[in-house]
């Protein structure tokens, strides 16, 4: 595949995918969301909003860059499960903020979050033996879902009457 293909469908995947997040997530154009997200009991680990953004467009680059590395690979079984598994995850990180906010169901968005630990370990460890590079770009968006996971389930645990 060409370069510039792979790399215009690498990141399509992921900027479709925060798309299609951004238009449940607490922003200020959601003001609802925002009002029921605001009203949660968080932990006091809760990063303020801004850091979200921060990380995102970090791990957003690393996701593309990982995906774009997977394409450009020789095909082989460990390529294919790999994409598979990217490809898993993306629909992931589309899916949590319409589980999560949208339908405001703080335990199938915990749900969510591990399915997307799994998904990711699965590319990140598949790749491992595809490029070496897509393994590692993947490594911090592991890092982050492992805390996103532990931070989702005490809102999960702190707000019972909050489920939707």
């Amino acid at each position: 595949m060409k370069k510039i293909v792979a790399a215009a469908s690498a990141v399509g995947a992921v900027l479709g995918a925060q798309a299609m997040g951004r238009a449940y997530s607490p922003t200020p154009d959601h003001a609802r969301t925002r009002k029921w997200y605001e009203s949660l009991s968080k932990p006091s680990y809760t990063p303020p909003g801004p850091v979200f953004g921060i990380v995102w467009t970090v791990l957003d680059a690393l996701i593309g860059y990982a995906g774009y590395r997977l394409i450009q690979a020789p095909p082989s079984k460990a390529r294919r499960i790999a994409l598979w598994a990217w490809a898993l995850s993306i629909a992931g990180i589309a899916g949590f903020p319409y589980v999560a906010f949208r339908e405001r169901k703080l335990g199938g968005a915990l749900g969510v979050s591990l399915g997307l630990i799994g998904t990711t370990g699965v590319a990140i460890g598949t790749a491992s033996h595809v490029d070496k590079r897509a393994a590692w770009a993947g490594m911090p968006l592991l890092s982050w879902l492992l805390f996103a996971t532990f931070l989702q389930e005490e809102i999960w645990r702190l707000n019972p009457e909050k489920e939707g």
